[in-house]
């Protein structure tokens, strides 16, 4: 009996604290062991031998209305193209509940300044597989372009998670983000790796980010707290 006791108790705390373990295990723990692992490889200089193939066969699928969509997304996911989106997002919620406001600042403004430092420390050079419609000077890895949409959706997923859009919210932030790896790897400036490390860690960022600021504390502690 008193060796079940301790059994007893660890069931009966995955049945109360289950379901909040399973959503910090996929929501932080999982995406950022998967960067990690990419991280390690990129930063010891080891070939991913999938990447060439794949990129090479993503390319050789082009066409003149594959590479105005591409270029679409990328332009729409640069630092100009994203700016004015950043702003309304953070503006938006600042008079309803500034802590929304802070967590969608720190989301992306976090990602950004994360990105530069990441890019410098791993200096991956850009493939160099063909000729880029939009060629990229700087370094690879991770891709800004995946972060930012990654960091962009997830903070809006995370927002909306107690209504009932949180589902349109998440499957159409996962298409987004998908399209935005795709046409970084299509036009020939990241590799694979660059924008599926990117993606992950940025939800792992707004995840943990998530989880700190309590984005849906009750609106009364809120108030007390941060002046809401």
């Amino acid at each position: 009996m008193t060796s079940a006791s301790p059994i007893r108790h660890l069931a009966d705390f995955l049945r109360r604290h289950g379901h909040a373990l399973a959503i910090l295990f996929f929501g932080l723990l999982l995406p950022l062991l998967g960067f990690v692992k990419i991280a390690q490889e990129v930063f010891e200089k080891e070939p991913f031998g999938f990447e060439k193939p794949l990129m090479l066969a993503i390319h050789a699928h082009s066409s003149a209305l594959l590479n105005h969509v591409a270029v679409a997304f990328s332009l729409l996911g640069s630092a100009k193209g994203m700016a004015p989106v950043g702003l309304l997002l953070v503006a938006a919620p600042y008079r309803v509940r500034r802590r929304w406001a802070y967590f969608v600042a720190l989301s992306l403004g976090g990602v950004a300044i994360i990105n530069v430092l990441l890019k410098n420390l791993f200096d991956r050079p850009r493939p160099a597989f063909w000729t880029p419609v939009l060629p990229e000077p700087d370094f690879s890895f991770p891709s800004g372009h995946a972060m930012f949409a990654s960091a962009l959706a997830t903070a809006i997923a995370a927002l909306l998670w107690p209504t009932r859009w949180r589902w349109p919210a998440l499957i159409l932030g996962t298409l987004y983000v998908l399209a935005m790896m795709w046409s970084r790897v299509y036009i020939g400036v990241h590799y694979p790796t660059d924008v599926t490390g990117g993606a992950l860690f940025s939800v792992a960022w707004v995840f943990g980010l998530a989880q700190i600021l309590h984005v849906h504390r009750a609106p009364g502690k809120t108030r007390r707290r941060d002046g809401a």
